[in-house]
């Protein structure tokens, strides 16, 4: 008999048909097979998975090699990888040490194209590169390369890359560097940058080649929104870089901008007023040189309309009283929220006086930063001079650093001058001075 909690047994009934549970079977496992062929769901188990083992998961099919490659083939660390894909290419690397230090050690990958590419299988995978970095820290050198892209009747290499950088440990010419980033400038471009690399190796564009480079980019990928490039004071201009109105004109008519970081020229007038004038600069990068003098003018007057977007402001060795001014116009500094900051504070105007006093300037700029900027969520701020010296802050500047409630801050109080934030000095963080 049973109950609410022993119900009766079952009758049992011999209608069990084999074919219902094969039809079953056959159509979950059918079922299962839509499921994993759907690409979205192949994309997304893709990107748990670590590079290496997305490439063997290609091997499976040739639906998931092609749902899968492109998530693979997405980001390119260095350009002999893209041309490997090419039947007949070799490559070599050579190491290069200079035993007596003077210069860098560096390594050197050199592709060699066949003079006759088969493009078959390039054409397979160039359309899922998005980004390129050029060089990954090495030198490069392709041979042949006219041969390919003779086959390619002015069409972009890369036709869907949105991201061109370059980053090298060996000291290259800036044609040589060029000559790669013209190569993949694309119309679907929409970051190009040229980054120094952290020894400080040579990533500088020579002013002559720069309008020929902004003239491709406003008939080549005029919705920019990422560019960052560092022309350089050579030999034949040692006053460095001056933008010609045609130049001015190009930068003017980049209104997708919402990084452009360069040398101090940006500090000039008309060239400031045109940064100012963007309408969606979010990051604006300078970088100057230690032997420069101020460039920003005293009289400049910068209107409320100025900088409208401008949430992060990056100066690497521009000088102590081009910074201080630019902390004088509200409409530059009041919206920040992220500013990076290396200087000299012992510089003066005019080379021939006596250093500053570099606490004195320190503690003035930092004292006033709060007021200043009191959005400002991040700060790196890196000081130094040639001879090593050790910097101060009193606890009333540290208190109201406290105050303004940063999210992240970096000090360092005895940067040796020109150096990149790897250098050793006394660094507060958070823990350390809040």
């Amino acid at each position: 008999m049973g109950c609410k909690f022993h119900p009766p047994p079952l009758t049992a009934r011999n209608d069990h048909n084999p074919t219902d549970e094969t039809t079953t079977k056959y159509g979950m496992q059918d079922n299962g097979r839509r499921v994993i062929e759907v690409p979205e769901f192949l994309t997304s188990v893709a990107y748990t998975l670590s590079i290496r083992k997305r490439c063997v998961l290609m091997l499976v099919s040739k639906h998931v090699f092609h749902s899968v490659g492109p998530t693979v083939w997405r980001s390119v660390p260095r350009l002999d990888i893209m041309f490997r894909l090419i039947k007949g290419t070799k490559t070599t690397t050579q190491n290069f040490r200079d035993t007596e230090g003077i210069h860098p050690s560096y390594s050197q990958i050199t592709t060699v194209m066949p003079l006759n590419p088969g493009l078959d299988r390039y054409y397979v995978y160039a359309p899922w590169v998005q980004e390129l970095e050029i060089f990954g820290g090495r030198a490069q050198e392709i041979r042949n390369l006219n041969s390919f892209l003779a086959l390619l009747e002015g069409r972009p290499p890369l036709p869907n890359l949105r991201r061109l950088t370059t980053y090298t440990g060996a000291d290259i010419g800036s044609r040589e560097m060029m000559g790669f980033i013209n190569t993949f400038i694309s119309p679907s471009l929409i970051e190009i940058r040229t980054i120094i690399h952290e020894k400080g190796l040579n990533s500088y564009v020579h002013p002559s080649l720069v309008p020929a480079f902004l003239q491709k980019l406003k008939g080549t990928c005029p919705r920019i929104q990422v560019l960052e490039f560092y022309p350089e004071s050579a030999y034949d201009c040692p006053e460095g870089y001056k933008p010609s109105p045609q130049c001015q004109t190009i930068l003017w008519s980049f209104t997708n901008l919402r990084s452009f970081s360069s040398t101090v020229y940006i500090l000039e007038s008309a060239t400031f007023a045109i940064m100012g004038s963007l309408p969606h600069l979010e990051l604006l990068g300078i970088r100057g040189f230690w032997t420069e003098d101020p460039v920003l003018d005293e009289q400049l007057s910068v209107p409320g309309t100025w900088f409208p977007a401008l949430k992060t402001l990056q100066l690497w060795d521009v000088h102590p009283q081009d910074i201080k001014l630019l902390w004088n116009h509200p409409p530059v500094v009041k919206g920040l929220v992220s500013a990076w900051i290396q200087t000299d504070p012992t510089s003066t105007p005019d080379r021939s006086d006596p250093p500053m006093d570099g606490d004195s300037w320190i503690e003035q700029f930092l004292a006033a930063l709060p007021q200043l900027s009191p959005s400002l969520q991040d700060l790196t701020f890196y000081v130094g001079d040639e001879d090593g010296r050790v910097f101060h802050i009193s606890e009333d500047v540290r208190n109201g650093l406290r105050r303004l409630g940063l999210k992240n801050v970096k000090l360092r109080l005895n940067n040796t001058y020109g150096a990149d934030s790897d250098s050793e000095g006394e660094g507060y963080d958070e823990e350390n001075y809040i």
